[in-house]
């Protein structure tokens, strides 16, 4: 493979282009994504010398891959629009805001458990566009209320959304499911914590951050610590999912503690009400709020953790579901350069599949709230997940052409052999590479698709272990979403803050230098250990 300036300009053009339409001429990623397989395509065949079967291979691979994450991301979306147009979410957040008056209390429990809850469960901005609101409605200022959530959920990307972005990594990199999960636990759990702390800091400076340090501390470590436990479990689907309902758990305690004790535990809890961080006088309640109980609204996701535990638990279910399954093969090829890409293969359990078991929690949730009259508009739910889900579609099959386009023509490992010249220090960086992969493509699911393969192979060439940079890739990625400008326009927009984006991106962005920097540290100690 040629490494002149010409081939490494050609291979870096493809992400040379989407940096360029994404961030500066602003194109919807789905056109975005379509012109950058086109030009991918080109480059591949023309400068690269990938024969038009092997252009055909990968893309064929490229729609397998895809569908691994697709199953997902369209069966998370109808199980959140079911539990949304029943008055669902909007209870939990009502329920919980109702637990205390104590405003750092209620940042942790409404702004930082509840939306990381959120990402778990479903993610694609929902988390920023429900609890920005609800922040807003208890007195949050409202460009506090607009960044709390933009940091708060950036830690849960990289495992959240039902491992949507884990899948599409695991996918496109074949690195080992259980090693890989593992790892991002390991450092999703450090910045669990880490985030927990910036949305205190956020609020009121300093000072509170000292006083509230137990009660911040008991949350971060408990997401961070049962998420770990999930994972080693093998459910690394709902990891999230099930360590934000501990910290809700937690925080819930924690705001009967202090309103029965006040300031107790050795100041393990804040006081009670605290003098520190202004707000605004809570706004009235929003007309058609939900007066769901907690248990009933949590009822989507109640049936979600059940279905998972029952095909854990029981292995010949487990064995049952995973019966079925679509196994297509890819052949090897080679470039005009003698690249070669192996053969490979495909499998899509299709019944036991995490897509499915959110499939059958989304009929059985349906059905459940039909029988306790709060019956779903079934037609509204089919039409809200395709309108978000169509155009994500599109991206994903897009980037994860371009992906395959660029491994199987040589493009990935030229840049690949460019990055692997920065020596021991690459742990540093690959936190960074997944930021500007999140930034530029707009979710941490497309920058593992597009940077993947790519820091997978610039360890294989540094003699580093993959899974660890791997993990390091989407967990940077993960704390990019802080600053990806659709969610930053959801956060605008939904506190009153339209064409203040770039405020709340100067807010957010402290703290993701501030955090992407602890990854980098983390990972190169970690690499050399």
């Amino acid at each position: 493979m040629p490494a002149d300036l010409w081939h490494l300009t050609a291979a870096a053009l493809p992400l040379i282009f989407l940096l360029v339409v994404l961030l500066g001429l602003r194109w919807p990623s789905p056109r975005a994504g379509v012109a950058a397989l086109a030009l991918t395509a080109l480059l591949a065949l023309a400068v690269f010398g990938l024969p038009p079967h092997g252009a055909a291979t990968s893309l064929a691979r490229a729609v397998a891959l895809s569908l691994d994450v697709l199953y997902i991301i369209w069966t998370a979306l109808a199980l959140y629009q079911i539990a949304a147009l029943t008055g669902a979410i909007r209870g939990i957040g009502e329920a919980i805001a109702r637990l205390t008056e104590d405003h750092i209390l209620q940042l942790l429990i409404v702004g930082f458990a509840f939306t990381s809850f959120l990402q778990g469960v479903e993610g694609f901005g929902v988390p920023v566009a429900v609890t920005a609101p609800l922040l807003l409605g208890l007195g949050f200022r409202p460009l506090e209320a607009a960044a709390v959530p933009l940091v708060a959920h950036s830690w849960a990307v990289g495992l959240g959304t039902l491992a949507t972005a884990f899948q599409a990594l695991r996918a496109v990199t074949g690195l080992p499911a259980r090693e890989l999960a593992l790892d991002v636990a390991i450092l999703g759990g450090v910045t669990a914590v880490a985030t927990g702390f910036a949305v205190t800091h956020l609020h009121a400076g300093w000072r509170p951050l000292r006083r509230t340090f137990g009660a911040v501390l008991i949350m971060g470590l408990t997401m961070g610590v049962v998420q770990m436990l999930v994972v080693v479990s093998g459910n690394w689907t709902i990891g999230v999912s099930v360590a934000s309902m501990a910290a809700l758990a937690a925080g819930v305690q924690l705001a009967r503690w202090t309103r029965r004790y006040g300031a107790g535990l050795g100041g393990l809890l804040p006081a009670w009400p605290p003098p520190e961080g202004r707000r605004e006088p809570p706004r009235p309640p929003v007309p058609g709020v939900s007066r769901m109980s907690f248990h009933l609204a949590f009822l989507p996701y109640y049936v979600l953790l059940a279905l998972v535990g029952l095909t854990t638990f029981i292995p010949p279910l487990h064995a049952v579901l995973s019966a079925a399954r679509i196994t297509v093969a890819f052949p090897g090829t080679v470039t005009g350069f003698g690249w070669g890409t192996e053969e490979a293969r495909a499998t899509l359990p299709v019944l036991g599949h995490p897509g499915a078991l959110i499939l059958y929690a989304a009929v059985l949730s349906a059905w459940l709230f039909t029988r306790l009259g709060h019956r779903p508009p079934l037609d509204l739910v089919w039409r809200n997940t395709a309108r978000q889900a169509v155009p994500t579609t599109v991206t994903v099959l897009a980037l994860v052409g371009v992906a395959m386009l660029m491994v199987y023509s040589g493009m990935t490992n030229l840049l690949a052999s460019v990055l692997a010249r920065t020596g021991v220090v690459f742990p540093l960086l690959s936190p960074f590479i997944g930021v500007l992969g999140a930034v530029i493509t707009g979710s941490n699911t497309n920058s593992n698709v597009l940077f993947g393969t790519l820091q997978r192979d610039a360890a294989v060439l540094l003699r580093l272990d993959p899974v660890l940079i791997g993990a390091l890739q989407t967990a940077g990625a993960s704390l990019g979403s802080m600053i990806t400008p659709a969610k930053v326009v959801l956060a605008t927009a939904t506190t009153g803050l339209a064409g203040q984006e770039g405020l709340v991106m100067r807010v957010t962005g402290r703290y993701l230098l501030v955090l992407t920097t602890l990854l980098g540290m983390i990972g190169l100690v970690w690499a050399l250990i």
